[in-house]
């Protein structure tokens, strides 16, 4: 869904929403990422499930804004007023999207037995019991703070030699459970000024703020079930505010 509002004094934006399940065997074209990636090469009808890019929310709102001021404004068209204030326009992107799939894997199984190195956990609890909580805000980066729920996965039976008895029932994504959403503002501030020295001749100066609310998000945890820290979500996401001032003549 789309909706775009053009200049009404001044001010113009597109906001799109989309709202979509991405189902498949595998992520990307050609038979090579089932030999790398697919759990049984001989039955790829069961790695049939949500994608790793299933992101069923994205919001993108996109909006301009040019200040009354100067000679295309309403308000101070000439003078000093227009060199000052005149030329002036603002703009933001703002993106929210839902948090990406998780796969939960097995890795204690020798993966020559099967001749792949892929191997899903088993799943044990209905989703609803998949994870522990529905949101973290500062994770401990020393211990990890809990997530995922370790009850609800296990690693498939293995023999004594480390052949996996029966290849894991999770799907390649979990459809249920995912990592934390995701969002971000950057903003932009331009100034254009008219050169005398020629028609057209343009000098403009902008200013860049990228994340501008320093929005901090929350990494994924960790997925394989063999692991002491399984479940466990230990780092923030996303990089700090960036800020960034530039000029350009244009002629």
């Amino acid at each position: 869904m789309t909706f775009t509002k053009r200049s009404n004094h001044g001010l113009s934006f597109l906001t799109s929403y989309t709202w979509s399940k991405a189902l498949a065997t595998t992520d990307t074209a050609g038979p090579g990422d089932y030999s790398y990636n697919a759990q049984n090469i001989y039955n790829v009808a069961a790695d049939y499930g949500v994608t790793a890019y299933h992101t069923p929310h994205d919001l993108k709102i996109t909006w301009i804004y040019d200040l009354p001021f100067g000679k295309q404004g309403r308000w101070l068209r000439s003078g000093a007023g227009n060199l000052i204030l005149g030329g002036w326009s603002g703009s933001m992107i703002h993106r929210y999207q839902s948090g990406s799939p998780i796969s939960v894997t097995a890795t204690n199984f020798d993966g020559q037995a099967l001749f792949n190195p892929n191997l899903r956990a088993d799943v044990l609890l209905p989703p609803d019991q998949q994870k522990l909580t529905d949101s973290i805000t500062d994770p401990n980066r020393s211990t990890g703070t809990p997530y995922l729920n370790p009850a609800a996965f296990k690693n498939p039976p293995l023999t004594d030699k480390r052949v996996p008895i029966h290849l894991g029932n999770a799907p390649r994504y979990l459809p249920n459970v995912r990592t934390f959403a995701r969002y971000g503002e950057d903003f932009s501030l331009i100034k254009k000024t008219d050169l005398p020295f020629r028609e057209g001749m343009t000098f403009e100066i902008r200013i860049d703020a990228l994340n501008i609310f320093n929005r901090i998000g929350i990494a994924g945890p960790v997925t394989d079930v063999n692991s002491a820290n399984f479940g466990k979500v230990f780092n923030k996401a996303g990089g700090p505010r960036t800020m960034q001032l530039g000029g350009r003549i244009t002629f």
